[in-house]
């Protein structure tokens, strides 16, 4: 059996012969589905256990190690079962929360807003993100005053296709499912996979299907409202998560076919870059470092860590400390904070930044 050493206040354990350091989780049975670095340090936001259910949570740290709780004010009902999912931070942070309920069990989102000292939820009207024409609303950024939320949306014209909605106080939103870069045109139907922000504005990729291919897309924005549209290169492929550093923007995605390989695009104009191959992929996260760039994904239902330079060369695998369903992870000065989170409870960990 390995040794376990027991480290100091803030920390569970390393195991002797592993890089990664467990750490306390933020609270006894919290799941942590995402990471946001605000001007303090970090957030880290998911649920904890209620009875037989689940409710908000959210927990802020300066270095990932000690974490004090933040007081999560839910108005409506579905707010009070919702996890915490996807979040960014401009002048404020916004937080995207899902629930399940209703007639047909479908994802009831929840809107909250707030910062360091705690989050509010502001209730919206039910087809602002929900009714007959919601398909999805998927990720949270946002950049000085306007926070953005993306997914896909039912157009007036019945046809399927990627659109985002803003606001400018966290509380009060607009849809824009007609925007001309985004929407579907006719013959095409567009989705929008992730979001993030970068030294040119907003920045979401996604893809488009036409003539039954699919093709990666990105759009930009610097303001949120007026965008423009990317063709990456390749085909039967898919542009599903992206992260930026200071001078730049990285996309992971995925080929489709019966075997998948993870692609990486180191910048609009390039040709993707082909890492591992498995039967099934699902790219998880991008996170740019100082020297390399990291990526989450699914391959064959194991999670993985792949590590790349900034030109999406040298592929590198990095063991994760336990096998696990999902995982987060965000780069700190303190190291690389993961974590790994199953049906239940998540655990943390930290790692020196590759």
């Amino acid at each position: 059996m390995v040794a376990l050493l027991v480290l100091a206040t803030g920390c569970a354990a390393r195991t002797t012969d592993s890089p990664w350091r467990e750490l306390s989780p933020p609270q006894r049975d919290a799941r942590v589905l995402e990471f946001v670095r605000t001007a303090d340090g970090v957030l880290a936001l998911g649920s904890i256990p209620h009875g037989d259910a689940r409710t908000p949570a959210a927990w802020a740290s300066a270095d990932g190690t000690r974490w004090q709780p933040l007081p999560v004010r839910g108005e409506s009902p579905y707010a009070k079962l919702a996890e915490l999912i996807s979040a960014g931070t401009g002048d404020r942070t916004v937080v995207l929360g899902r629930s399940f309920g209703g007639a047909h069990s479908n994802p009831r989102m929840t809107i909250w807003s707030g910062d360091g000292r705690g989050l509010t939820e502001y209730p919206q009207a039910m087809e602002m993100f929900g009714g007959p024409h919601a398909i999805a609303v998927s990720a949270a950024a946002a950049l000085g005053g306007t926070d953005l939320l993306i997914g896909d949306w039912d157009g007036p014209q019945g046809r399927y296709g990627a659109a985002f909605w803003t606001s400018g106080n966290g509380a009060d939103w607009e849809r824009h499912a007609e925007d001309p870069a985004l929407s579907s045109a006719p013959g095409e139907q567009t989705g929008a996979a992730a979001v993030t922000t970068g030294p040119a504005g907003f920045v979401i990729v996604g893809e488009t299907l036409r003539d039954n291919v699919l093709r990666p897309l990105e759009w930009t924005s610097s303001d949120g409202i007026a965008w423009q549209r990317h063709e990456l290169a390749g085909s039967n492929a898919v542009a599903a998560q992206i992260g930026c550093g200071a001078v730049g923007c990285t996309v992971f995605g995925q080929s489709i076919g019966a075997e998948q390989h993870l692609l990486c695009w180191p910048s609009p104009d390039a040709e993707p870059v082909s890492g591992p191959a498995a039967a099934a992929v699902d790219t998880l996260q991008v996170v740019p470092t100082a020297t390399r760039v990291l990526g989450l994904a699914v391959l064959d239902h194991t999670v993985r860590l792949q590590s790349v330079t900034a030109n999406c060369t040298d592929w590198q695998s990095i063991p994760l400390p336990v096998g696990t369903a999902a995982a987060r992870m965000v780069a700190l000065p303190s190291g690389l904070l993961l974590a790994t989170t199953d049906d239940d409870r998540s655990r943390l960990w930290l790692h020196a930044l590759p």
